[in-house]
């Protein structure tokens, strides 16, 4: 049995995976304790900052990109924006 998830909002959660954690887990705790409310509505990806991808979406920094085009440096703006993006997917 497949799980769908055509429904749920895309999150891409980029950060430098081929450097030390210490470089980027605080970064990452910060974008859960934002994420982890709506959990049951978010397709979630950890993804290398320094990847062919992220050169193309120009990231230069730890950063959620939201539908692949909608781009969060800050855990504050992130917790203010996400709840309006589940809304417009009808998600709350």
């Amino acid at each position: 049995m497949t799980q769908q998830h055509d429904n749920k909002l895309k999150v891409d959660i980029y950060v430098p995976l081929d450097a030390c954690a210490c470089v980027w887990d605080d970064f990452m705790n910060r974008m859960f304790e934002v994420l982890t409310p709506y959990i049951k509505n978010i397709d979630y990806n950890t993804k290398n900052l320094n990847s062919e991808e992220a050169r193309k979406l120009k990231l230069h920094g730890n950063c959620v990109v939201v539908n692949g085009k909608i781009k969060f440096t800050s855990s504050y703006l992130l917790k203010k924006e996400l709840p309006n993006l589940l809304k417009e997917k009808d998600l709350m």
